[in-house]
């Protein structure tokens, strides 16, 4: 009878041995594998400059989206907040676009440079807007949703706050 409890107990004690060192080698196994997909994008700067690329596209898309909801005359301080936020969000991808520029890749950090003068751009015309008479509204958002549907860049909104401002200028110019 002491015998077989000896064996039993020998029994449950490797089996439980076996299955925690099954597991955690699966363990080891699974952190490996992700520490090697992990340097196998640091590794290829084309993999990390296209999912920067296409994080910076979603950010575009959604500070776009917070911008055009707004009434740029009337929310002139969140407009700029938001264009700040989106200024920052660049420069903080700025080092790792000029380090893949250095090894050969050039794309992200021009598609940074060409949205900072876009949303520098659109600066200067909130800026100029908050010069203008109030009667002189812009509206960005307007009754009809999607009139606005064919901004989806900060170039896009750039130019469409100019074409505003423009007509405004013209609009005032002719009233004095």
């Amino acid at each position: 009878m002491r015998l077989k409890s000896i064996i039993a107990v020998g029994t449950v004690l490797t089996c439980s041995t076996l299955l925690w060192g099954c597991g955690n080698a699966n363990m080891n196994h699974a952190s490996q594998q992700k520490d090697t997909v992990q340097t196998e994008s640091w590794s290829d700067p084309k993999r990390l400059e296209a999912s920067h690329l296409e994080a910076l596209e979603r950010m575009e898309k959604d500070h776009i989206h917070r911008m055009v909801s707004l009434n740029a005359s009337m929310d002139e301080d969140k407009v700029m907040t938001t264009l700040e936020r989106s200024t920052q969000k660049l420069e903080e991808m700025r080092p790792l676009a000029e380090m893949l520029q250095h090894e050969g890749h050039p794309t992200l950090l021009q598609r940074i440079q060409e949205m900072a003068g876009d949303i520098q751009g659109s600066k200067q015309v909130v800026a100029e807007m908050k010069k203008l008479p109030q009667d002189g509204k812009i509206k960005i958002q307007s009754e009809n949703s999607d009139s606005l549907h064919h901004i989806s860049s900060f170039r896009d909104y750039h130019q469409y706050m100019q074409e505003k401002i423009q007509t405004l200028n013209k609009a005032k110019s002719a009233t004095h």
